[in-house]
């Protein structure tokens, strides 16, 4: 080998030590810089509760009642919540502002969805009021009030003069008052919020009368689903991200005061409905995350990943491919726990009992269209 190809050969591997010296010292002067920057959230301490157990006898023991599930419509891909007209007809909205409106023949077997609205936003929870309004809490829009031709109005984008950032989920009283849920003043889901572990959601109600919506309750932890008592003596509101259910007495000695209903849920509560009985179902997003559960109790770990681009992070929050949803009794008991394990159904918002059958609503990360299985098979 002549000596001009040794000295090739020795000046290009001083270039390529000197190149990977240089990438050594960007990478470790970006992982400081990374680790030195200012963390944009302050996260509390909280040790969550031990998740419960899937395998031991009990009400959460894990079985496949959902995993039968048979599809109703994939027009609407992620149908966040599931409501009936009074003539049995399927209503739901989509991420893209549509809602979609679903008959079913004599037989029960569900015909072509149709678009009956498009609020141009992202409507989430959906109730029709004595009128036969289809009201919508839209995550974008605010309260609005659809009447039986599509025709859209707004009636709440504001309480105590500031903005309603994030209208979620509903239910209407008989006397007409809407109780819905103000799920966070970041306005959107993000992972720096569940890393900061602080309570930024809110209870509301609208009177349609006076046309005024007020705080019924503050400080909750990413306020979700809603929904009556039979007896509209409370109303309850999920508090995803600690796991539980809050209870606002409406009536009786403790009105006006809240208390918990349900505490250490299998996973983060979505929706809450409530059937016939009395009984409240309640959709399961995701089974437990337990480094979020891990990272409750380390702040310096919810502080580092804080910082972290929430692009980067989607797939950190990302629903377990285990569908769930859960049904409550009247004083707050869990009955019941309907798995697919598989995962063939997962990231489920919602479960409504309808004409012997459970409808299934999920949202963006979960699977796709609207499910039902028997509830008596």
């Amino acid at each position: 080998m002549s000596t001009e190809t040794n000295q090739r050969k020795r000046s290009a591997g001083k270039h390529i030590r000197r190149w990977s010296l240089i990438l050594l010292g960007i990478i470790v002067l970006g992982i400081a810089g990374f680790l030195l920057m200012p963390a944009p959230v302050e996260p509390a301490v909280w040790s969550a509760p031990a998740a419960p157990s899937f395998e031991q006898d009990g009400p959460w023991k894990e079985n496949s009642k959902l995993s039968s599930a048979e599809l109703v419509t994939d027009r609407a891909k992620f149908p966040e919540f599931i409501t009936f007209d009074a003539t049995g007809r399927l209503y739901t909205g989509d991420s893209d502002g549509k809602i979609y409106r679903v008959a079913f023949d004599a037989e029960g077997k569900a015909q072509p969805a149709e678009v009956f609205a498009d609020t141009q936003g992202t409507p989430n929870g959906l109730k029709f009021d004595a009128a036969g309004n289809l009201i919508v809490t839209d995550i974008q829009k605010g309260l609005l009030s659809i009447d039986p031709d599509g025709k859209i109005e707004v009636l709440a984008t504001e309480v105590d003069g500031g903005p309603i950032y994030l209208a979620n989920e509903l239910d209407i009283a008989q006397d007409g008052m809407i109780y819905f849920s103000d799920t966070s003043n970041y306005g959107k889901v993000m992972f720096k919020e569940i890393a900061e572990n602080k309570p930024h959601g809110r209870l509301l109600r609208y009177d349609p009368q006076t046309r005024q919506t007020t705080v019924l309750l503050k400080d909750l932890y990413f306020a979700n689903g809603v929904a009556l008592s039979a007896e509209e003596d409370f109303v309850l509101v999920a508090e995803s991200y600690h796991y539980q259910l809050t209870r606002y007495w409406l009536k009786g000695p403790k009105q006006g005061t809240s208390d918990l209903f349900a505490e250490n849920l299998a996973g983060f509560p979505d929706n809450i409905t409530r059937d016939e009985q009395g009984h409240f179902w309640v959709g399961v997003f995701t089974t437990r995350l337990a480094f979020a559960d891990y990272m409750h109790s380390h702040p310096w770990i919810a502080a580092t990943m804080s910082k972290v681009p929430q692009t980067l992070l989607n797939g950190a929050s990302a629903p377990v491919k285990h569908g769930l949803v859960a049904e409550y009794g009247p004083e707050g008991e869990l009955v019941s726990s309907w798995h697919d394990p598989a995962g063939t159904l997962y990231g489920i918002t919602t479960a409504v009992s309808q004409g012997g059958y459970l409808y299934l609503g999920t949202a963006p990360g979960g699977s796709q269209g609207v499910h039902r299985v028997l509830l008596k098979p």
